[in-house]
């Protein structure tokens, strides 16, 4: 059951293929501003973009990790940089910073 409510989830937010991370970018603009994030510790991550949220404000990044792929969220608030034009299965890098649990897109980067 459990898999049947994971692929259906799946398979909703791939109907959404055609989203783009420019999306991202406009919802961002609308966002209400947020403290500076460039003062926190930041990281860097390489993947392919898996899903893009239907409001925009949030992305899945397929990642290697631990010898494995693994998936991690990513929310864009206004306060993010995005270079270039990206969309699902688009190769990415993502600077972030882990705020209140969540990872924070700084820099979302194409490769390519």
């Amino acid at each position: 059951m459990q898999k049947f409510l994971l692929s259906a989830s799946l398979a909703a937010l791939l109907s959404f293929a055609g989203a783009s991370i420019s999306t991202l970018a406009a919802a961002a603009q609308s966002s209400p501003a947020q403290p500076s994030q460039q003062s926190k510790a930041t990281k860097t991550v390489a993947g392919t973009v898996k899903s893009i949220s239907n409001d925009g404000h949030a992305f899945g990044l397929e990642v290697n990790q631990n010898g494995g792929k693994q998936t991690m969220q990513f929310v864009v608030d206004r306060n993010a940089k995005i270079q270039g034009r990206i969309t699902i299965g688009s190769a990415v890098t993502v600077e972030y910073a882990v705020e209140s649990g969540q990872n924070m897109a700084l820099t979302i980067s194409g490769q390519g």
